[in-house]
Formats: structure tokens, C-alpha cells, sequence
């Protein structure tokens, strides 16, 4: 899902973490998000595609960016 839909589902309180971690198709960090209803929702742009950001850092602002005060990093594959 898109930024934008996921500030929707989070506005909607249908998100209740938001997880970094490392990439294991590429070399980055990508941002899932816990859904209410149980499962990941990974951010992806506009195609579908889960997007993978450089570092952990830049991955955890955009997981911020949804709306949550904290995220959990996961350092380990």
C-alpha cells in the first residue's frame, strides 16, 4: 500500500505497528505495517512494488510519516 493509504488505515486505527527491517530481495530496509486484523501490510509506491529504502534511518521516517510515534526495528534477517 501507498503512503497515503496507509495514513487512511491508520487514521482508521486498522494499524497497530509499524516494523523495519532488512530487505531480503535487496540490498536495503523496507517498512511493514501490523494490520488490526492480523498480517504485514508492506509500504509500496504506486505500482505495488515494495519499495526499499537506503538505510534503516530513512526507512523508519517514512514509517513515521503513516503516523506512529515509535517503530520497531528488526536488525536480523
Amino acid at each position: 500500500m501507498t503512503k497515503d493509504q496507509l495514513q487512511q488505515l491508520y487514521s482508521q486505527e486498522l494499524l497497530v505497528e509499524a516494523v523495519v527491517e532488512p530487505s531480503i530481495q535487496h540490498e536495503g530496509w523496507i517498512v511493514e505495517f501490523r494490520h488490526a486484523r492480523g498480517g504485514l501490510v508492506p509500504m509500496t509506491d504506486r505500482l505495488g512494488v515494495e519499495i526499499c529504502f537506503e538505510s534503516a534511518d530513512m526507512a523508519t521516517v517514512n514509517a513515521l510519516d503513516v503516523g506512529f510515534r515509535q517503530v520497531r526495528i528488526v536488525d536480523e534477517v
